[in-house]
């Protein structure tokens, strides 16, 4: 039996693997996983420019919402005074 065929042998023995335990396999497998963490991260924030060029500010309609605190709450009381973020949580019933 050679050299290379005898640490095969021992590598398999030991649970690991022949290209992942070579220089040239571990630089394979961290290109690899590179190239595919940067395309993860082009195509969000690809995904991330176009729904920024969709969306549009737009003046919110009038409304009023009961808060916890059993007040009711209308747009108007912040008009001028501060930004106000609207969130919509989507329920499954």
């Amino acid at each position: 039996m050679g050299r290379k065929a005898r640490r095969k042998l021992e590598r398999r023995e030991q649970g690991g693997s022949p290209a992942r335990s070579s220089g040239r396999g571990r630089r394979r497998i961290w290109i690899v996983g590179t190239l595919l963490g940067l395309v993860a991260i082009v195509a969000g924030m690809g995904t991330w420019v176009l729904d920024g060029a969709r969306a549009t500010a737009e003046p919110a309609p009038k409304f009023n919402l009961p808060a916890s605190t059993g007040h009711v709450i209308t747009l108007d009381d912040f008009l001028g005074k501060q930004q106000v973020v609207l969130l919509f949580y989507m329920v499954a019933t």
